[in-house]
């Protein structure tokens, strides 16, 4: 009896250590950890708006980091030309022109990989514009015509609200590139369509806005 038992209580033994090295055994093919992206070295960062600077329009933004997962940012733009043009809307020549504009956002990387200044963010922002101009309406028949000479005085400012999502991506140790896109809010007034030089050509609206930015941290 005792021989026949034997054979039974090491197997059943052997089946119960199978179990155990089952239990804390770990897969052949350990799964891929995400890599996490660096803390910048950097708190603050200078951007450029070079599409911007194509037209005329120089605009500079100052950003400062604020939190573990916040930075604050400041941007002023300023355009200013003299010469005769044609507004987009082909109904005005306008000259003299000049503007300037004052942006306010707070930007939020969203995700526990994405540190301040290195990853997808979105921000709340509001923006201010205000510029001065003179213009002529081609458009305006008058028998007799008036003199080209007669210009207007015109001025408009716009209050804008609204969000965006962005990119911010590292290039080296101090430069960056900054891709946005968003929805605005954009309540206007004074001689809004003769001024699209600075504004877009709806007075009040809902629109998409989107830019980029080259930063530089210090």
């Amino acid at each position: 009896m005792f021989a026949i038992l034997m054979p039974s209580g090491v197997f059943a033994t052997d089946m119960e250590g199978i179990r155990k090295e089952n239990k804390y055994s770990f897969s052949p093919y350990p799964k891929k950890r995400k890599k996490e992206k660096e803390e910048m070295s950097y708190k603050q960062v200078f951007s450029f708006y070079p599409i911007k600077a194509l037209s005329n329009y120089m605009m500079v933004g100052y950003e400062r980091q604020i939190g573990p997962k916040h930075a604050l940012k400041v941007a002023a733009g300023y355009v200013k030309f003299e010469e005769e043009t044609t507004s987009t809307n082909f109904n005005f020549e306008v000259r003299d022109y000049s503007g300037i504009r004052f942006d306010l956002a707070v930007k939020y990387f969203i995700g526990e990989n994405n540190p301040v200044f290195n990853g997808i963010y979105f921000a709340p922002f509001v923006s201010f514009k205000n510029c001065k101009f003179k213009y002529h309406d081609f458009n305006d028949f008058q028998f007799p015509a008036p003199p080209v000479d007669e210009w207007e005085e015109g001025a408009a400012t716009s209050l804008n609200a609204g969000f965006i999502f962005g990119y911010q991506l590292p290039i080296g140790e101090s430069f960056s590139v900054d891709l946005y896109v968003g929805n605005v809010l954009k309540n206007s007034g004074g001689d809004y369509t003769q001024a699209t030089r600075l504004f877009d050509p709806y007075k009040n609206s809902i629109g998409l806005i989107s830019g980029l930015t080259v930063g530089f941290g210090f």
